[in-house]
């Protein structure tokens, strides 16, 4: 419980392992949270360390189940009622790689370069999973924190990972459940198939449309997305507040530990969340 108290603070205010160790001995409320009194021995960064690698050991699932944990609490207080869903995705910044044009073509490809790992202290720093891509003029590289959350609550419900590059909608259907009872999202999620599936598991469908050449919206379509659109800004709320607290960056190489950090942080913000909505 100890640890886990301390993977809380560490995502809650976007702190590297050395830096929590760090605060944890300096700072009164980091011990008081954490139930030590000064000269207890303090969690240093190689503890921190592996206790993550103690997760990871467990693949995917590790920092699953941690997030999962909380949803039972929620929904049986009742702060995560379902009435509406929100689907949305941010982007989570990785370590840059500097590669060839070479090695970056077979990384597209789905193959790691055999040369990285030839040195072990240069194959550990190198990322074959992470992907670049661009949105609205500004370069990302690493990954997609993609995420289903509460209208009324703003709660994280259910997460995703993914690389960068994925279209928002490659998860869709991986995130929504019989449970949701409404659904909304941006138009990047609209299709004609998702219009016929949510009805059939009695989710009324709120997805936002988009013209296309040729074919402008309607009036009534403007209409409709105006509506939406000042509902669905509420997600908004939940990444701007992830940002705040760091999770926006993840330190760490591949895809199984951006998995688990993406759901470390968003466990982080509804321990949060949850204490706001308590008061």
């Amino acid at each position: 419980m100890l640890i886990f108290k301390v993977l809380v603070l560490q995502k809650f205010h976007g702190l590297s392992d050395d830096a929590t160790g760090e605060q944890i001995l300096d700072r009164t409320s980091f011990k008081s949270f954490l139930g030590l009194r000064i000269g207890d021995d303090i969690p240093e960064a190689k503890t921190i360390w592996g206790l993550k690698q103690r997760i990871e050991a467990e693949g995917r699932e590790g920092g699953r189940r941690l997030f999962e944990a909380s949803g039972p609490l929620l929904e049986g207080e009742g702060l995560a009622a379902r009435e509406g869903s929100i689907v949305d995705a941010g982007f989570v910044e990785a370590p840059r790689q500097r590669n060839d044009r070479e090695r970056n073509r077979r990384i597209k490809q789905g193959e790691r370069p055999e040369e990285f790992d030839e040195n072990p202290a240069v194959g550990r720093q190198k990322d074959s999973e992470a992907r670049w891509t661009k949105k609205d003029n500004e370069v990302h590289y690493g990954w997609k924190n993609h995420v289903k959350a509460d209208l009324k609550t703003k709660l994280i419900i259910k997460v995703s990972t993914t690389p960068a590059n994925a279209h928002d909608s490659q998860v869709f259907e991986e995130l929504i459940d019989e449970r949701d009872r409404a659904v909304l999202s941006d138009s990047a999620y609209h299709s004609e198939r998702r219009e016929k599936c949510l009805p059939e598991i009695d989710a009324q469908e709120f997805l936002m449309r988009k013209a296309t050449r040729g074919n402008p919206l309607s009036g009534e379509e403007r209409r409709r997305n105006h509506a939406i659109g000042r509902m669905r800004v509420r997600v908004e709320h939940v990444f701007a507040r992830m940002k705040q607290m760091g999770a926006d960056l993840c330190r760490s190489i591949g895809l199984k530990r951006a998995t688990q950090h993406n759901h470390l942080s968003n466990l982080a913000y509804n321990m949060g969340r949850y204490a706001c909505l308590v008061r």
